[in-house]
């Protein structure tokens, strides 16, 4: 039998063999990334992974790294949006009487009712939950501004997400900081490249 004062020895660490290895950040120290030009940008987080990205198995990523998920109903909820024509019957999303690629309007007109759609989603798994969740335990808003750009203390960063997904905890509720998104969300209407670049379209380079 053990003494009382005895300790236990410490866990053997085991490395998994899908771990990401250790890598030096091009994108700290190549000044193409921190331009304005995406394109140079996007160059540079490419000399990142290398030849190949590391890839986890997805229940790993569930069990892992994915928030965890409240329970509700999924097919309960659906019905619920689709009795509420929320969801067609077709399952698109009724406030998009056209898809947006269709529409004669700019993108932040065309993409506008997303934040109504994620408050309506949020409603509607509440009415699911099988733990009785309440709005008290959403920890998220979604707020949607393409001509805003998230402030950092860290550098200087001229990017703008048409939407964010931020912790609603955050210490001012009036700053969209990136240290309380969750989230960025980015909406095109069409797949061409010139649509790609938001900060040359800003900037008119």
């Amino acid at each position: 039998m053990s003494s009382p004062n005895s300790q236990s020895p410490p866990r053997q660490q085991v490395t998994l063999s899908y771990e990401s290895p250790v890598r030096a950040k091009h994108v700290h120290s190549n000044p193409s990334y921190q331009n304005d030009l995406l394109e140079d940008a996007r160059l540079a987080v490419l000399a990142d992974p290398g030849s190949c990205i590391p890839e986890i198995p997805f229940q790993t990523f569930m069990d892992h790294l994915a928030p965890p998920q409240p329970e509700f109903d999924i097919e309960a909820t659906m019905k619920s949006l689709k009795s509420s024509s929320i969801l067609t019957a077709l399952d698109r999303w009724a406030v998009f009487d056209k898809s947006p690629k269709d529409q004669d309007c700019p993108e932040d007109i065309a993409f506008k009712p997303i934040p109504d759609i994620f408050k309506k989603v949020v409603d509607a798994i509440i009415l699911n939950s099988q733990t009785k969740l309440t709005k008290e335990n959403c920890s998220i808003d979604f707020l949607q501004n393409p001509n805003r750009a998230p402030t950092s203390a860290e550098r200087y960063n001229g990017s703008r997400p048409d939407g964010y997904m931020l912790v609603n905890d955050r210490v001012n509720p009036e700053v969209v900081s990136w240290s309380d998104v969750v989230l960025s969300c980015e909406y095109k209407r069409k797949d061409g490249d010139e649509e790609l670049d938001d900060v040359s379209v800003h900037w008119g380079l």
